[in-house]
């Protein structure tokens, strides 16, 4: 390395090393930094709201119309849904988890066809690429229309909620990392925008 790169090397460094002193300093001095309490609290109202979403699950449509909703969703993961490369790692998981739907609404009668968050967003992008082959399929397509979109809406409608409710506990979570830093997080409200039916994603998630 010449003299000139090791000095710039160096002074790299310093300037690295200056800049982690004064944030310490600035944190260590911060006279209206969290108390241990506060991050505490913070830490606990995130890993709480986390846990929870885990386990979560949305109900699609009414209640009678569930068992209807999930032999659609049957069929449609059968014949309609078109996956490549290793999406069908995701559509062996989403056939258990409907199969768990079926044993659930068959041990609840009157209940509501509910997903969890994965599955939700599997078949919601899912339902944005629906597949076939020739004209039969086509035809076939035309006559369930109707149904498909109804429980297309009703999916896109309970996606909104559930990434609504992630980036919720995503402002938790930034909110305790700068909490135990030192420093309170302040952000503007944001002005929740409307959902965009049939609005694309980059790559289908997995349901997990």
């Amino acid at each position: 390395m010449s003299e000139k790169n090791t000095q710039e090397a160096s002074l790299e460094i310093n300037n690295v090393k200056e800049l982690d002193e004064k944030l310490a300093e600035a944190i260590l001095n911060n006279p209206n930094k969290p108390t241990d309490e506060e991050v505490a609290e913070a830490q606990k109202q995130f890993e709480e709201a986390s846990r929870d979403f885990s386990v979560k699950s949305w109900e699609i449509g009414e209640a009678e119309d569930a068992q209807g909703n999930l032999d659609y969703l049957f069929h449609y993961l059968r014949n309609r849904l078109f996956w490549t490369q290793t999406g069908w790692m995701g559509v062996l998981k989403m056939q258990e988890e409907l199969e768990r739907c079926e044993e659930f609404l068959k041990a609840n009668t009157g209940a509501h066809l509910k997903l969890g968050y994965q599955a939700l967003e599997f078949i919601f992008y899912s339902f944005q690429n629906p597949g076939g082959v020739g004209l039969q399929p086509a035809l076939d397509f035309e006559q369930e229309n109707e149904l498909y979109a109804k429980i297309f809406d009703a999916i896109g409608k309970k996606i909104h909620e559930a990434r609504t409710e992630l980036k919720e506990i995503q402002f938790l979570q930034d909110k305790y990392a700068a909490m135990a830093q030192g420093f309170y997080l302040e952000v503007e409200p944001e002005v929740e925008e409307e959902p965009v039916e049939g609005e694309p994603e980059a790559d289908p998630p997995a349901a997990e």
